[in-house]
């Protein structure tokens, strides 16, 4: 046996001791293990928030953690409430097929009959379209950038939705309506209008009304532009605190962080005007299992994807092998996620007001230890320099199992990791041969060969090992 493949091997079995056995099948309790990962996060300054599992009607797991107010240290609790943002579309869409049922709108409609005012441009656009997010109208969002200066300047006034709608009806249509999938806070927006006219009340009531109540969301409500809720979190985010902060921990106590102002979200915010608790998102997806209130056959056609698996305010595909419905928010301070695995009759909600919490990685987290995944604990440690030979020993080109080239290469700040055709990602020094891989919060870690350079190296991220070996370096030529 060569010895870079002893060095691999030897690496893989190590790094699957990384893995606790409730993520590899075995008996340990699903909820323990859960608490002991969100509880890493939470202590390391990573985690503030709510999680809730269900299978059916069996909970598996309710907690909170870390603090709805920091300064007042107000625990996050099950029971605390924040905006979930880009969540509130599928409310909006549901709204829409209620105002279809009761033959008040067709999808079909085009958005024209249903708004006092509106542009030729707009003629064309129909309800449906509006849904599927591919109508064309431009996003308000993503020319003001997510939580930068210019986009809290914009989204802390009152008054926002609707002036975000009368400023795009003077703007050209991105594409035309119904040939391309663009996601449209802005579409929302309009939809919103829609569903006031044609409910003939206001959007909040309509809502809260036809939906919010009869699904048993007793503390969901849509924001009324002036007042804030009880037992709303406070959103914060934290300055750039440098990787060996980050990695040797950074408690949520430690004055870094910093909150932000709520916006008044004045209706009707169809596109990201709801707070809710995660028992609130648990009663809904139970509403989409088939209900009084949502007939499995208008559940099937609120999941029946369009354009780049889009529904009606929910994406449609898969995840972990399985069928997945999902939809996510962001605003600065807070983000949200609600999965629904249908097969497995599962349901998944994080909440967290750190909007620096890297939810997508916690989710996937979560998901594989539901699921008996693996996956891995946080990454943490002390941050140590690299000598020139260090770097030495562990520069130069591997091949991955596809047959991609894996480049480790030093540049002026960090060593890097180019893999062909998929990424370039810094790697972070816990020791001369461990890094924190920041791309897939996760590891590399590097097996030395006899000569005493790296002999392959395993890049690990969502519980999976990516070993590549070392390519080894062509003969030199010499002159005769």
């Amino acid at each position: 046996m060569n010895a870079p493949f002893s060095a691999t091997a030897v690496l893989l079995a190590i790094l699957s001791l990384q893995v606790p056995s409730a993520a590899r099948g075995g008996a340990a309790d699903t909820a323990q293990t859960l608490d002991a990962y969100l509880s890493a996060r939470t202590r390391l300054g990573r985690f503030s928030g709510a999680v809730l599992v269900a299978r059916g009607d069996r909970l598996v797991f309710r907690k909170g953690y870390g603090w709805a107010n920091v300064a007042r240290r107000l625990p996050y609790t099950p029971e605390t409430r924040q905006p979930v943002a880009s969540i509130t579309k599928m409310f909006t869409a549901m709204a829409a097929l209620k105002l279809r049922d009761a033959g008040a709108l067709k999808l079909e409609d085009s958005v024209c009959v249903h708004l006092n005012s509106c542009p030729d441009a707009w003629k064309a656009v129909t309800v449906q379209q509006l849904m599927r997010h591919t109508s064309g109208i431009p996003d308000y969002e993503e020319p003001l950038e997510l939580g930068s200066e210019k986009y809290l300047a914009v989204m802390t006034q009152a008054g926002t939705s609707r002036r975000l709608v009368d400023e795009a009806k003077t703007k050209p249509l991105d594409f035309p309506p119904g040939t391309k999938f663009r996601y449209s806070n802005t579409g929302y927006l309009v939809l919103a209008q829609v569903v006031e006219s044609a409910a003939k009340k206001p959007f909040n009531d309509f809502v809260s009304e036809a939906l919010l109540r009869p699904a048993g969301m007793r503390q969901a409500g849509l924001f009324d532009g002036t007042s804030t809720p009880e037992r709303l979190a406070t959103g914060y985010t934290h300055p750039d605190l440098g990787w060996a902060k980050v990695l040797a921990g950074a408690p949520l106590t430690d004055g870094h962080l910093v909150p932000l102002p709520r916006f008044p979200l004045t209706p009707p915010a169809g596109d990201a005007g709801l707070y809710a608790t995660v028992d609130d998102l648990l009663a809904w997806n139970r509403v989409m299992d088939g209900s009084a209130l949502v007939p499995k056959a208008e559940a099937d056609e609120v999941f029946s994807p369009g354009l780049e698996n889009y529904g009606y305010g929910w994406f449609s595909g898969e995840g972990f092998r399985r069928r997945r419905f999902r939809h996510n928010g962001a605003l600065p301070g807070y983000t949200s996620d609600l999965v629904k695995f249908p097969d497995e009759g599962l349901t998944i909600v994080v909440f967290s007001n750190l909007d620096r919490a890297r939810l997508s990685v916690i989710v996937r987290d979560v998901t594989a230890i539901v699921l008996g995944d693996p996956f891995d604990m946080p990454v943490s440690g002390a941050v140590v320099p690299l000598a020139p030979a260090d770097v030495a020993r562990l520069e130069g080109a591997y091949r991955t199992a596809d047959g991609r080239t894996l480049t480790i290469t030093k540049l002026p700040d960090l060593l890097t990791a180019r893999l062909e055709g998929r990424y370039t990602a810094g790697l972070v020094p816990l020791s001369p041969t461990r890094f924190y891989f920041p791309l897939g919060d996760g590891t590399a870690s590097f097996a030395l060969g006899e000569d005493g350079r790296a002999a392959s190296v395993n890049i690990r991220y969502g519980g999976e090992d990516h070993v590549a070996t070392r390519v080894a370096a062509p003969p030199t030529s010499h002159p005769r």
